[in-house]
């Protein structure tokens, strides 16, 4: 929509005005563009901020040391620790074994873990072919809790209308009219009241703050004790392994 409408200013002046007007379209375009980027650079400033600030804390709690080290640096460590914990837990031996060969065989003995739990028959199936049938099951389950129609639904269509049950779920339990709006609006205006009751369990002051200078006080200043209190967006969603999961597709023989 920004980049249309500069789009159409610079050529209206372009169009109707002299020569040094047009220069002074051109100008006018630079200034715009340069504060634009600004901003961008700001926002994604911001972004690295948080993404840190996350990262710390969840290294912290892992008994990770962060001193002298950068987010790509902690991310990683962050990620091996999990695997290595997870596969503690499973049985399976770290010792000697590459990072990524370790996650692959955590994540296969939790899908059978989880198969087995549902009941699927694993005779005979891959790791993928056993994970897609994990998943399906999962998501039949989620759509009959929920109410959703499983007929004549592929599996894309089927995880589509789980999470936008879900979304609706949501935004009924906090007080959110649904009424003609779609799942974006509705995300939005959960994260609003999600934001103003975390600033109120933490007794911060709203007057006067828009909802982007709230999240940065709360994720800047009072992180530690929104994630101990599980608060927005610390807490756990309904629907975390949905928004977040993707079955790769197998190819087509």
């Amino acid at each position: 929509m920004m980049k249309r409408w500069i789009t159409a200013a610079v050529l209206a002046f372009s169009l109707v005005f002299s020569p040094a007007a047009i220069s002074f379209a051109s100008d006018f375009y630079k200034g715009f563009a340069e504060d634009l980027h600004r901003k961008q650079d700001v926002e994604e400033d911001k972004k690295e901020t948080y993404q840190r600030i996350f990262i710390k804390m969840e290294a912290k709690e892992l008994g990770i040391v962060t001193e002298g080290k950068d987010s790509e640096q902690i991310a990683k460590e962050v990620a091996e620790t999990k695997i290595k914990r997870s596969a503690k837990k499973l049985g399976i031996k770290t010792e000697g074994k590459d990072i990524k060969e370790l996650a692959k065989e955590v994540h296969h003995a939790e899908v059978k873990k989880k198969a087995e739990e549902l009941g699927i028959d694993q005779n005979l199936k891959d790791p993928q072919m056993l994970a897609e049938d994990v998943y399906q099951e999962m998501l039949r389950q989620k759509a009959k809790e929920l109410g959703v129609e499983t007929e004549e639904r592929d599996l894309r269509g089927l995880k589509q209308a789980v999470l936008k049950a879900i979304v609706k779920k949501e935004a009924k339990e906090l007080d959110i009219d649904i009424k003609g709006k779609d799942p974006q609006k509705l995300q939005e205006e959960i994260h609003d009241k999600k934001l103003y009751q975390t600033a109120k369990e933490l007794e911060l002051n709203t007057d006067h703050k828009s909802n982007s200078q709230l999240f940065e006080e709360i994720i800047t200043e009072h992180a530690e004790e929104a994630r101990e209190k599980r608060l927005f967006p610390f807490e756990k969603r309904d629907g975390d392994f949905f928004w977040n999961h993707h079955v790769k597709r197998r190819p087509n023989p």
